[in-house]
C-alpha cells in the first residue's frame, strides 16, 4: 500500500522548493496476537487474533480454531484450553499453580506453533485497604482517597500491577495502569494512594498482581506506544516486547503467570 500525500520543505540551497515523497505504509502482515494469563487461582485464559491493516477499523475478530496447551515444565503435566465464547479457558485438568514453577503456553494454529514461558511468583498479600480524607493534590480536589498497604519481600526481584474496580467497574484505560518493579522498594512497606475520587457509599476493590519482573518491560512498551513513543526524537512505536517465539513472523502479546491478592471496601 502506498500513501503519497506528504510534502516536505527542502532547506538550504533549495529553500522554498517542495519535493513529493512516496511513503510506504506497510500492508497488514497478518501477524499473530496472543494474550494469555495463568494465575495462582488456577485460572487460565487466552485470546488469539491477528493484526489488522493500518487503516483498518474496529478490533480484530478472535480466532477459534487454535489448539492451546498449558504445561507445567517441571512436572510435565499438560492441559488443553477450550474455546468458550470469544476466549480459550481452562475448565479442568492436571496442571496446578505452584509458586516458583515455570509454565509453558503452546499455540498451534494454521501449521505454526507459538510458545511462551513464564514463572509463577510467590504471592504478595495486601495488608490493609482503607479510605482517608486527603487535601487537594495533583489535579485532584480535596476528598476521600483509598490507600492500600503491602510489604515487599526482600531480595526476590518482584514486580507488581494494581488493578482497581470502582463500583464494580474495572478502571483499565491505559493511563489507569499502575505497575512497578521493586528496585526502589525492595524489602520495604509499599503504600498505594490511588488517584481516584470516591464518595460515601462507593465500593472499591483492589487486586494486587505479583508478576515476573520481565513483564514490566512489556508494560512499559505498551504504554509508550499508546502515547506515541518517548519523545520527539524517539524512534516510532514498534512491536511491544513479546515472550512468544516460533512464528513465521513476529508475534504480539504476552503470556503472563501471576499471583494475586484482592481486598475491597465500601466507603463509609
Amino acid at each position: 500500500m502506498r500513501f503519497s500525500w506528504v510534502w516536505v520543505s527542502v532547506s538550504g540551497i533549495l529553500s522554498g522548493c517542495l519535493r513529493l515523497l512516496d511513503v510506504d505504509v506497510p500492508a497488514d502482515a497478518g501477524e499473530w496476537v496472543v494474550e494469555a494469563y495463568y494465575n495462582d487461582r488456577d485460572s487460565a485464559v487466552a485470546k488469539v487474533s491477528r493484526t489488522v491493516p493500518y487503516f483498518g477499523e474496529g478490533s480484530p475478530p478472535p480466532i477459534s480454531n487454535a489448539l492451546i496447551l498449558l504445561e507445567d515444565i517441571l512436572t510435565g503435566d499438560k492441559d488443553t484450553l477450550r474455546w468458550r465464547d470469544s476466549l480459550y479457558v481452562r475448565t479442568q485438568g492436571r496442571v496446578r499453580p505452584i509458586a516458583g514453577h515455570t509454565y509453558r503456553l503452546r499455540v498451534l494454529i494454521e501449521g505454526e506453533e507459538l510458545q511462551a514461558v513464564s514463572y509463577l511468583p510467590v504471592r504478595v498479600g495486601i495488608d490493609t485497604l482503607f479510605s482517608l480524607w486527603r487535601p487537594a493534590e495533583g489535579g485532584l480536589p480535596e476528598g476521600i482517597r483509598v490507600i492500600g498497604i503491602a510489604k515487599d519481600p526482600p531480595n526476590q526481584q518482584n514486580a507488581y500491577r494494581a488493578r482497581v474496580w470502582r463500583n464494580d467497574t474495572l478502571l483499565n484505560r491505559i493511563f489507569d495502569w499502575i505497575y512497578s518493579d521493586d528496585r526502589y522498594i525492595d524489602g520495604r512497606i509499599i503504600l498505594f494512594e490511588f488517584p481516584y475520587e470516591v464518595k460515601p457509599g462507593d465500593t472499591f476493590s483492589l487486586e494486587l498482581m505479583t508478576v515476573p519482573v520481565e513483564v514490566i518491560q512489556y508494560y512499559d512498551q505498551v504504554v509508550r506506544n499508546s502515547f506515541g513513543g518517548s519523545g520527539g526524537f524517539s524512534p516510532p512505536p514498534d512491536n511491544a516486547y513479546s515472550n512468544f517465539t516460533g512464528g513465521k513472523r513476529r508475534v504480539w502479546g504476552y503470556f503472563i503467570a501471576y499471583a494475586s491478592d484482592r481486598k475491597g471496601l465500601r466507603i463509609p
